[in-house]
C-alpha cells in the first residue's frame, strides 16, 4: 500500500501524522508525507533560507513524530539499514555514483507549493498512491487553513480511496456501505486495517435498487460478512434500498466513521451525486473514507 498524507501548519494536520503511524504500524505501508503551502517561495536570491520557512520546519518535526512511532530501528520498515551505490542525475548529461540508504519500505518527505488540492492530486497522480489522508478544521465544515475547500476537492478528484481524518475521539462503529457485486478486495482490507486501529465495531450496509434484488443482495452481503468473521472482526449486515441512502448516510455520518464504495461502476456512485459526497465531507462529525 502506498499512503500518500496531505499536510499543512495547521494543528489538525498533527493528528493525521500520528493516525498515520499508527495506521502504517500494522500495514507497513510505503509513506510520503507532504507539505502544501500555497504561496511559492521566491527564489531569486537562493535557496539556502528555505529551511527556515514555516512548512519546512512544520515537515521535520512530523518526520521526527511518525518516526517516533518505530523506535526499535531493528524492526522498523523504515530504517535506513540498506546502504548501496546508484547512479543519481545531477544534470543535462550528468550522472553521479552516489551512496544512496534505503529501509524496506520507502518514507519520504515532499514539500510543493502551488494551489492545495491540485498539488495533493498531481502527487497522488505520480505516486501511483493507493490511499490519500488529509485532516481538516471541524469547527470550520472541514476546511483548510490557505485553501478552504481542498479536502472537499481532493475527495472529489483523487483517482484512489481517501481518509478525511475529523477528530480525535474514538468512534463507537465503522459503517460501510458497499456495492454489493463489485467492491475490492484492497477496499474490503483497508477497512479491516480502520479496524483494527480503531477497535470498534463494524455495520455493513449493501444496497439493491428493487425488492427482487434483496435476496441476492443479502448473499452477497452474507459472503463478506463471513470474510470479516474469518479475520475475527464482529459485524451486523443489513441491505438498504437505495432510495434511503441520503438519510442513512445522514444518520451514520453523525455517529461513527462513515465509509463508501465509490470505485469504477459503483452503485452508490450512481445515486450519489459529487456534490452529495462534498456535502458529507463538510458536515460529517466523524471521519470519512472514500473507497475507490
Amino acid at each position: 500500500m502506498r499512503i500518500l498524507v496531505a499536510l499543512d501548519a495547521s494543528p489538525y494536520s498533527t493528528y493525521v501524522v500520528h493516525e498515520v503511524a499508527r495506521l502504517s504500524m500494522n500495514t507497513w505501508a510505503d509513506v510520503t508525507l507532504l507539505g502544501v503551502d500555497t504561496k511559492k517561495p521566491d527564489l531569486s536570491h537562493g535557496t539556502s533560507w528555505l529551511s527556515d520557512e514555516p512548512i519546512v520546519q512544520k515537515m521535520q518535526g512530523f518526520r521526527e513524530e511518525f518516526l517516533s512511532y518505530f523506535k526499535d530501528e531493528a524492526s522498523s520498515p523504515y530504517a535506513k539499514t540498506r546502504h548501496r551505490y546508484e547512479l543519481v542525475p545531477r544534470g543535462k548529461g550528468l550522472w553521479e555514483e552516489m551512496c544512496v540508504c534505503r529501509g524496506r519500505k520507502e518514507f519520504r518527505v515532499r514539500i510543493r507549493y502551488g494551489p492545495a488540492a491540485k498539488q495533493v492530486l498531481s502527487e497522488a497522480e505520480e505516486e501511483q498512491s493507493d490511499l490519500i489522508v488529509v485532516g481538516c478544521n471541524q469547527q470550520e465544515q472541514c476546511a483548510w487553513a490557505q485553501d478552504r475547500n481542498a479536502p472537499e476537492k481532493i475527495v472529489k478528484g483523487a483517482p484512489c480511496s481517501v481518509l478525511v481524518v475529523k477528530e480525535e475521539k474514538k468512534p463507537n462503529k465503522i459503517v460501510c456501505c458497499l456495492d454489493h457485486d463489485r467492491v475490492s478486495q484492497e477496499s474490503l482490507e483497508l477497512i479491516n486495517q480502520m479496524l483494527t486501529l480503531h477497535q470498534t465495531n463494524l455495520a455493513l450496509v449493501g444496497l439493491a435498487e428493487s425488492d427482487h434484488l434483496k435476496e441476492e443482495v443479502d448473499q452477497k452481503m452474507k459472503e463478506i460478512l463471513k470474510y470479516y468473521t474469518d479475520q475475527k472482526i464482529k459485524a451486523w449486515v443489513c441491505v438498504l434500498d437505495v432510495t434511503m441512502l441520503d438519510k442513512f448516510i445522514a444518520d451514520a455520518a453523525g455517529k461513527g466513521i462513515i465509509a463508501l464504495w465509490m470505485g469504477q461502476r459503483s452503485l452508490i456512485g450512481k445515486f450519489f451525486s459529487e456534490d452529495r459526497v462534498g456535502k458529507l465531507v463538510r458536515t460529517a462529525r466523524s471521519s470519512v473514507l472514500i473507497l475507490r
